[in-house]
């Protein structure tokens, strides 16, 4: 196992250059708003087009397709609700842990995350920020295999600050 090294930066995932970035999505993988819109916008229809193959996913279910036109290699979309559901802890829970899993199988040396609170349903961004820390905690101390560099890209500075400080409390050290 190898130590990976997680950075929590303020920015757009469309834009970051790693082996691949993660998509919270709906069941449906329909890339139509927000960030998915943004993977369309971006990546190109190709990525809308490899989604559709997929159908519907079930809740918390992790699935891959190319990075089209993104700086990235691979999106990994995953379903955080049903089509207009609430986001839950246990679905962010159980998310992050199939698209880090999914990652690994890939061999994945780097990844980005977003923040996986926003959407239609806003959940708090404490409470998410606290799951995915104890989600990568647990992740990256005992099953990762391959990811060395994590990166948590979050949209706006107040998340951001929300996230180095759950960072701390649960890593027990300062962010850079």
């Amino acid at each position: 196992m190898r130590k990976s090294e997680i950075v929590l930066l303020k920015g757009d995932i469309t834009e970051r250059d790693t082996d691949a970035i993660i998509n919270t999505s709906n069941d449906r993988l329909i890339l139509g708003s927000g960030l998915g819109g943004a993977i369309k916008a971006k990546g190109g229809n190709q990525i809308a087009q490899e989604c559709a193959q997929f159908g519907s996913i079930d809740i918390g279910e992790a699935v891959l397709t190319s990075g089209g036109d993104l700086k990235t290699g691979a999106v990994i979309h995953v379903a955080l609700t049903e089509y207009d559901g609430q986001i839950t802890r246990e679905n962010i829970e159980c998310s992050l842990q199939n698209c880090l899993r999914l990652a690994n199988k890939q061999r994945f040396k780097s990844i980005a995350i977003p923040d996986m609170s926003v959407g239609i349903s806003r959940f708090s961004p404490e409470e998410c920020a606290e799951t995915v820390f104890m989600v990568l905690k647990e992740y990256t101390a005992r099953k990762s295999r391959s990811l060395q560099h994590i990166e948590i890209v979050l949209w706006d500075i107040d998340t951001l600050r929300i996230y180095k400080q759950k960072y701390t409390e649960t890593f027990e050290q300062e962010t850079a």
